[in-house]
């Protein structure tokens, strides 16, 4: 009986305010964190487990206290971790046709650059499109965004 007792060990009282503090941010900011995380990894089982992995993480902590970056500070940290989630067997190759609209084609840069996780250079390299042009289809697609 003794070991039982052991083995149960009643939380600390900032083990209880950090799990309050995580399921306000959950409650909070858990749709959004979702939403991304599908985006990135689009099997509805393994995003969930992201989500759960992401809003147990110690790093939330730092977050709670400065309430003004948490939702920054959480795309990020979900963008992250659903990339390193990500099963290989999931990511495209990069011969994508060029003859898009510039429309499309910033479009389709923020979505190798965000979702998929390829950096400047490799977009620049397959889409045959200099470093320059690829940021600048970044900037075009948050301004879309923006106005939208």
């Amino acid at each position: 009986m003794d070991e039982m007792k052991q083995v149960y060990k009643q939380p600390t009282s900032q083990e209880v305010i950090r799990q309050a503090d995580h399921l306000a941010l959950y409650d909070r900011y858990g749709s959004m964190a979702y939403g991304l995380i599908l985006q990135i990894i689009p099997e509805p089982d393994l995003a969930q487990a992201v989500l759960v992995d992401l809003f147990t993480s110690p790093q939330l902590k730092s977050y709670a206290e400065t309430p003004s970056q948490v939702a920054g500070e959480i795309i990020r940290l979900a963008r992250n971790k659903a990339l390193i989630a990500k099963p290989i067997h999931t990511t495209p190759s990069l011969s994508i046709p060029v003859s898009t609209t510039n429309d499309n084609t910033a479009k389709l840069v923020f979505d190798l650059s965000f979702c998929q996780g390829y950096t400047p250079e490799a977009i620049a390299e397959k889409l045959q499109l200099s470093r320059t042009n690829v940021l600048k289809s970044i900037y075009t697609y948050f301004k879309q965004l923006r106005s939208s």
